[in-house]
């Protein structure tokens, strides 16, 4: 298992399934991630043929990508 990086007051993000519309053309938290941690992975089990994931390797736990979510979907703890 891969430990996230913790950053400012040892947060990470974690991506709520539900809210995150798992779309690559519209996910500014992939965009807004200097360090290419948010990542959209196709996946023809998910409903929409996609998901959106953090690589907690190359996270800093700035929380960027939370700021930036367009749907609320990614939290900071």
């Amino acid at each position: 298992m891969v430990t996230a990086n913790k950053g400012v007051g040892g947060v990470k993000p974690v991506i709520l399934k539900k809210k995150c519309p798992a779309q690559a053309n519209i996910c500014k938290a992939i965009i807004a991630c200097s360090n290419n941690a948010v990542i959209y992975v196709e996946d023809d089990k998910e409903p929409l043929g996609g998901r959106i994931e953090i690589d907690y390797t190359k996270c800093s736990g700035c929380g960027t990508c939370a700021k930036e979510c367009c749907g609320m979907a990614i939290k900071m703890e």
